[in-house]
């Protein structure tokens, strides 16, 4: 088999998920390049970011501002039967990252004191009515909804991962306007690291979704979070 080997530039974010006790990442494949664009935007902010292990039974946490930092558990278990930590602590470390990444790319308010409230919004900031906050917030709930709905759906997801979406949807419900890109992200990990592939169905429709926040985040003139495909 043609393995691909892991960029240089990568070889931290390695090291890293190794200390917090995660699966290690996997090579990069041909045909799916999305995935490689997530993790080389991950592993380029690791100097922008102080790490620090912690005993706290916390998957892993991250704080903004000037100095970011993201503290990991390696000895952290979800104590669920239908959640693999290796994985989990993976994608959780790749999550805290991109709240990282969002809190840089995406546009804020003029205002410091409003800018502050949109700390790591995963959406850009607009006065424009059809962009409004709110609207924005409630449009990232429905495509949400529309991932747990896929995996019910698909044949190919067992009960196991099925349960571990739920509770990853149900997560990012809780506070939407924080948790779309990053979510995403973590599920996107988590199911390549539990040997799902681009041409599985819902792999595919997960990518589909983060390359179009991707091109959003990093298009300074991003427009509003748009309604995700039924299918």
């Amino acid at each position: 088999m043609t393995t691909h080997p892991i960029p240089l530039r990568r070889l931290a974010l390695d090291r890293l998920i190794k200390d917090a006790g995660g699966s290690a990442l996997p090579d990069d494949a041909p045909d799916e390049p999305h995935f490689s664009e997530l993790l080389d935007e991950c592993a380029g902010l690791l100097n922008a970011i102080t790490f620090t292990k912690k005993t706290d039974g916390a998957v892993a946490q991250a704080t903004f501002g000037a100095h970011p930092l993201v503290t990991y558990d390696p000895a952290h278990s979800s104590q669920r039967p239908t959640t693999d930590d290796a994985p989990f602590r993976t994608a959780s470390i790749l999550h805290e990252i991109m709240h990282v990444s969002v809190d840089l790319l995406y546009r804020k308010p003029d205002d410091p004191s409003d800018a502050a409230y949109w700390r790591s919004v995963n959406f850009h900031y607009s006065p424009a009515p059809a962009a409004a906050f709110a609207q924005q917030t409630t449009t990232v709930s429905a495509n949400l909804e529309k991932i747990a709905a896929r995996a019910t759906a698909d044949p190919k997801v067992d009960a196991a991962l099925r349960a571990h979406i739920g509770r990853r949807v149900e997560y990012g419900l809780a506070t939407p306007n924080v948790h779309y890109d990053t979510v995403l992200l973590d599920l996107l990990t988590y199911l390549r690291l539990k040997g799902h592939t681009g041409k599985d169905t819902l792999f595919g429709y997960l990518t589909r979704l983060s390359q179009e926040a991707l091109d959003r985040r990093t298009d300074p003139k991003g427009g509003p979070v748009p309604v995700a495909p039924a299918t």
